[in-house]
């Protein structure tokens, strides 16, 4: 059987940014457990393109990219409540049932602990309007990056929700 791909999407409009960090500490387990890994940073894709108003060769290759993965990450801090607007449009241009079959990580970094249900009530609707699995996620407060580098808890949470998403998508290939 080939590896399993991973792709992470960093929905940060900035980089470096807390939620990219985590979706690097996500794709680094899954390294280590043979996953061929990569990182769409929607920071550095065009925005005409991202909005629909022009085409773009990096959209297209970073839709692509998930389009080949059986484990998709979206990283996204916390705007309005929800993920940000850059991600949602990434996941706005992606066909109907891009998602099906595949295993969908939600990680979300906030100042607070007061959205922590934006992974089921935000990510897990997103992933399913395209046929994701979602997955079990990670919600993760300021606090819990000491010096901006995440603390050891978090660091254990995000290791065990990457060993899940990797049982789902080896139970889903068969």
């Amino acid at each position: 059987m080939a590896p399993l791909r991973a792709v992470a999407i960093s929905g940060s409009p900035r980089s470096p940014s807390k939620s990219k960090a985590l979706a690097e500490l996500l794709l680094a387990q899954l390294q280590r457990a043979a996953c061929e890994t990569s990182m769409i940073d929607v920071a550095t894709l065009p925005a005409e393109a991202l909005v629909g108003r022009a085409s773009a060769a990096k959209v297209d290759a970073a839709i692509a990219e998930v389009a080949a993965a059986q484990i998709v990450v979206a990283a996204s801090p916390t705007y309005r409540a929800l993920y940000t607007g850059v991600l949602k449009a990434l996941f706005d241009l992606m066909p109907t049932g891009h998602l099906a079959g595949k295993v969908c990580v939600p990680l979300q970094t906030a100042a607070s602990p007061a959205h922590f249900l934006v992974i089921d009530h935000g990510f897990a609707p997103l992933f399913a309007s395209l046929d994701g699995i979602t997955a079990p996620g990670v919600y993760a407060t300021d606090d819990r990056f000491p010096d901006g580098a995440p603390d050891e808890k978090l660091r254990a949470r995000v290791a065990s929700v990457a060993d899940a998403a990797l049982s789902l998508a080896l139970a889903l290939a068969g």
